[in-house]
């Protein structure tokens, strides 16, 4: 399936779709991948630890999601919105 380049693909941070149940926002794309990264839309923001596991911060939670499905054949099915968004590009 043929995807957008790069650059219009950036195109797509701070749209909003959702994903397993969730609305989230594009806040980055990772070319590598490529991927989307994506933080809940009016999430708590939870406690995050440092690298020895102490609480040191509040931030909102992100994931980190693939563009495409396993076989890369096709959109990420788990983004069903995102067909949509692709075609406004």
């Amino acid at each position: 399936m043929p995807l957008p380049d790069t650059a219009r693909l950036t195109g797509l941070i701070g749209r909003e779709l959702d994903w397993l149940g969730r609305r989230c926002r594009i806040v980055e794309l990772l070319p590598e991948g490529p991927s989307l990264v994506l933080e809940a839309v009016g999430a708590e923001p939870s406690i995050q630890a440092n690298q020895y596991g102490e609480a040191t911060r509040r931030a909102v939670e992100t994931h980190t999601v693939a563009l495409l499905s396993p076989r890369g054949d096709a959109l990420n099915p788990l983004l069903p919105g995102l067909p949509a968004l692709l075609a406004a590009l």
